[in-house]
């Protein structure tokens, strides 16, 4: 299973100091054009882990927010040593980095994918495989970070959301896309 540390170390793994700078960089950007409106929609715990629930707004389309859910090994504080599987149902997430993070251990929900995120590496998309994040994953696990797991915990448990899964995603992204499309005629 994956932890923070190891998804760092892979970025800086054989890129150059200038070239990881620029990807975080441009992480922090992105977290800091949609921070204001990702929203913590539920946590449950258990006896030594705890999903979280977030809701994702894309940077291209306001009517579009994106499923991200978390399961952190842990109830207490979060480390970069804490375990994590997580779940995105952003196109970006599954094309580059589902296949990689099942094969980890660190893909939650994997049912929610079509098979072929599971089955076929990303050849084109991710052809080293780095372990990374995309600019979704990145932004709310840092949102967590600041909210403070304890304080998640203490708000949101026992609330769980519903979650579509990557194919209900797309046909909504779909079905908005066509809506904005009619509205423009």
């Amino acid at each position: 299973m994956l932890t923070l540390r190891t998804i760092i170390g892979n970025i800086k793994k054989g890129q150059s100091a200038l070239k990881v700078r620029e990807i975080l960089n441009k992480l922090e950007q992105s977290y800091q054009n949609i921070k204001d409106r990702i929203e913590i929609t539920g946590c449950k715990t258990e006896k030594t882990k705890c999903t979280v629930y977030l809701s994702c707004p894309s940077e291209t389309n306001d009517r579009v927010k994106y499923d991200i859910v978390y399961e952190f090994q842990t109830v207490g504080r979060l480390t970069l040593d804490t375990k994590f599987k997580v779940f995105s149902n952003s196109p970006a997430f599954a094309f580059n980095f589902a296949y990689i993070f099942y094969r980890l251990g660190s893909l939650l929900w994997p049912e929610k994918y079509p098979s072929e995120f599971r089955e076929l590496a990303p050849k084109v998309r991710n052809p080293f495989y780095f372990v990374g994040f995309d600019k979704h994953v990145y932004s709310t696990i840092k949102y967590v970070a600041d909210y403070s797991l304890g304080r998640i915990i203490t708000d949101f448990d026992g609330t769980i959301p519903p979650v579509k899964s990557f194919q209900e995603k797309q046909q909504e992204i779909q079905d908005i896309n066509e809506e904005i499309r009619r509205s423009n005629e």
